[in-house]
C-alpha cells in the first residue's frame, strides 16, 4: 500500500508538469490533464517551440502557395502553476512569438501573442487503487501585444476568448489516461471552437513519458478565399498527435522535451515542431 501511495505521488508531481508541454504547443494553451499542485506549492517553466509547414489547407483542399512558401514559427513561452487549495490550481502562461514565411509575400511577426490565465479546480475524485478524479477549468485568453491579426502569417487572432474545459483522469500506479472537453467563446467574428485533448502517460523512476491526440473543432466560419473573409473569420480545425518525455533532475527542477504532428485540418497549416522545457518546481 506505501509503495503505491509512493509511487501515485511520484506520479503526480512529474506528470503534473506535462501541462507545460500541452501548453506550449500552438493553439494548445488550455489542452490540460487532471494534475493539480498542492496548496502552497508550484512551477514555475520556461519552454521552446519550433515548428513548420509549407502546405496549408484552404477549406478542406490542401496546398502550397509561392506567396506564403515555408513558414517557420518559434515559441518561447513562460507558463506558471500555483496551488491555491488542495482542489484549486492557478495556471498561467504567455508566449512570445516569431513567425516568418520565406515566399514572395515576405510575411513576417515578431511579438508577444495572448496571455491566457486559467482555474482548474478538482470537482470529485473516487477509488483505490484506481483512481478517477473530475476536474473543472474557467479562463480567459486575450491578446497581449498589438499585433495584427488579419494576416496568412500571424501571431495570433487577436480575440477575447472565454474557455470552459471538463477533465475526466484516471490513475493507476505509474499509468494515467486523461481525457479533456472544452468551449471556447470567442469575440469578434472568430468562430466559438470545441478543443477536445487526450492524454496516456506512464512513470518510470524519475522519467515520465506520454502521447497524446489533440483536435479543434469549430462551429462555424469561413474559409480562405470566401468573399469578404478574414483570417481571425476562418473556421479553423485540425487533429494532432504528439509525444512528450519528462526528466525530474532533483526535486525541484527538471527538463522536457516534447514532438507533434499535424494529421488533417482546415485552414491551417499541416505543422510539425519540436518543444523543450526547463521547469522550477517549488
Amino acid at each position: 500500500m506505501e509503495r503505491d501511495i509512493r509511487s501515485g505521488r511520484r506520479l503526480a508531481k512529474a506528470a503534473g508538469f506535462c501541462i507545460l508541454l500541452a501548453l506550449s504547443a500552438p493553439a494548445g494553451a488550455a489542452d490540460l490533464n487532471g494534475f493539480l499542485r498542492e496548496k502552497g506549492h508550484g512551477d514555475v517553466a520556461l519552454s521552446y517551440t519550433a515548428e513548420s509547414y509549407d502546405e496549408f489547407w484552404r477549406g478542406g483542399d490542401k496546398i502550397s502557395d509561392d506567396g506564403v512558401g515555408e513558414v517557420d514559427t518559434r515559441t518561447l513561452s513562460l507558463w506558471l502553476a500555483y496551488g491555491i487549495t488542495d482542489r484549486l490550481t492557478f495556471v498561467g502562461q504567455l508566449p512570445y512569438v516569431d513567425t516568418e514565411g520565406d515566399g514572395t509575400g515576405n510575411f513576417e511577426q515578431d511579438d508577444l501573442q495572448d496571455v491566457t490565465a486559467l482555474a482548474l479546480y478538482r470537482l470529485a475524485s473516487f477509488g483505490g487503487n484506481a483512481k478517477s478524479s473530475f476536474v473543472g477549468a474557467f479562463g480567459l485568453r486575450t491578446i497581449a501585444s498589438n499585433y495584427e491579426p488579419n494576416s496568412p502569417v500571424d501571431v495570433g487572432d487577436g480575440t477575447a476568448d472565454w474557455l470552459f474545459r471538463v477533465i475526466y483522469q484516471l490513475t493507476w500506479r505509474r499509468i494515467y489516461v486523461s481525457q479533456q472537453v472544452g468551449f471556447d467563446l470567442r469575440s469578434g467574428d472568430a468562430p466559438d471552437g470545441y478543443p477536445f485533448y487526450t492524454e496516456v502517460g506512464a512513470t518510470w523512476g524519475p522519467v515520465t513519458y506520454n502521447l497524446f491526440y489533440s483536435t479543434l473543432r469549430a462551429e462555424d466560419g469561413t474559409d480562405i478565399m470566401d468573399p469578404g473573409f478574414t483570417f481571425p473569420s476562418n473556421k479553423e480545425e485540425y487533429s494532432r498527435i504528439g509525444g512528450k518525455v519528462y526528466g525530474r533532475i532533483t526535486d525541484h527542477f527538471g527538463v522536457s522535451g516534447a514532438y507533434f504532428t499535424t494529421l488533417d485540418g482546415r485552414n491551417t497549416g499541416e505543422s510539425s515542431g519540436v518543444s523543450l522545457g526547463v521547469n522550477v518546481h517549488y
